[in-house]
């Protein structure tokens, strides 16, 4: 297999992880509203079902760490296409927020009225 094919592939797998503790993400943060919404429709103490809305939040607590991780591992990735000398290679169709600078974000330039 070709580098610049790894990278395309690697790219295309990180992604589906990525999309898939998001997606992991909303599933739990729904699960969690609408237990709160039964329980508050149903009339029922605060005290029934606590433990399970426990539970649920720390489900959300390690997708989030999870996603942190997986974040990382697309930088990580990132200097691994560097090394390998596929640089150059783009993968991927979702915009990513500019690299941030010594001085802080770097802005888009643009052409100053005359």
């Amino acid at each position: 297999m070709k580098r610049a094919d790894m990278v395309r592939y690697g790219a295309e797998q990180l992604i589906n992880a990525e999309n898939a503790i998001e997606l992991a993400l909303c599933q739990s943060a729904t699960l969690i509203s609408e237990l709160s919404r039964m329980r508050m429709e149903s009339r029922l103490s605060a005290v029934v079902g606590q433990d399970a809305l426990d539970s649920a939040a720390d489900v959300i607590i390690k997708l989030t760490e999870a996603r942190r991780a997986i974040v990382q591992t697309h930088g990580h990735l990132n200097d691994v296409k560097i090394q390998i000398g596929c640089g150059a290679v783009a993968a991927g169709d979702v915009e990513k927020p500019p690299k941030p600078t010594p001085t802080g974000m770097r802005l888009p330039l643009a052409v100053a009225a005359e």
